[in-house]
């Protein structure tokens, strides 16, 4: 597992990756927020490996058959009410050390790949899967292209990241500057939290009323420049 897995995993979340690269001034994906885990509880990060399914289970079969350890297989499919992945799959993906799957579609056998204690974010689920459609709703899948996921476009090799709040989608020469910026919001977020918990009021930590007064004056204020020049992140 990668350094950026690792801290993925034990430190950050989408959330504060997000504001990272946002301040950052990088461009990161996101995809909609239909795509949601099984598992809230779950994460996952690692560089992806795309297919366009196009209901075509051998596709599906093939990307996961090429992954590596540590990858997230994305697949897209636009098509049809149908389960790209089930437990098979999840059992094959757990035996290779994947990194989970991101599905803008659906999928079947819940509750085994919530066991499995694979990572998966989808839009649903559905009891039948491609095998069973129609030939005429049937075509041949492509690994290894560029995918749009929930609006965000996917190319292989960029790096995803998946937790209760959502996705992150960065490109792998970014991540570096992300997760720096990430490191200092951490510091300052959790020093936050402290003082929150000892006692001092949001607001006040916030200089509040200052910012208020600020906007008065000034409609267009930028929050976001009023916490930058009081050393705050949220």
């Amino acid at each position: 597992m990668s350094d950026y897995s690792y801290l993925f995993r034990e430190q950050y979340g989408t959330s504060l990756l997000a504001d990272a690269a946002f301040r950052a001034g990088i461009e990161v994906g996101l995809p909609s927020s239909g795509l949601r885990p099984l598992d809230v509880h779950g994460r996952l990060a690692g560089p992806a490996i795309t297919v366009e399914a196009n209901n075509d289970l051998v596709s599906i079969l093939e990307a996961v058959h090429r992954a590596a350890p540590n990858d997230v297989v994305v697949i897209a499919n636009h098509t049809a009410d149908v389960a790209l992945i089930g437990d098979l799959i999840g059992t094959e993906a757990v035996r290779k050390g994947l990194a989970g799957f991101v599905v803008d579609g659906l999928v079947r056998d819940i509750v085994e790949l919530v066991d499995l204690r694979i990572s998966v974010h989808c839009r649903g689920c559905y009891p039948v899967g491609p095998l069973k459609v129609p030939a005429a709703m049937k075509g041949i899948g492509i690994v290894g292209g560029l995918v749009s996921i929930g609006g965000a476009t996917v190319t292989p090799g960029m790096w995803v990241f998946g937790d209760a709040d959502g996705l992150v989608i960065l490109e792998g020469d970014d991540l570096e500057a992300v997760f720096d910026h990430a490191a200092v919001a951490l510091r300052q977020e959790e020093a936050l939290a402290r003082e929150i918990a000892s006692g001092t009021a949001l607001g006040d930590a916030f200089e509040l009323d200052s910012f208020l007064s600020k906007r008065r004056k000034d409609p267009q204020a930028d929050f976001n420049a009023h916490l930058a020049e009081i050393d705050r992140a949220i």
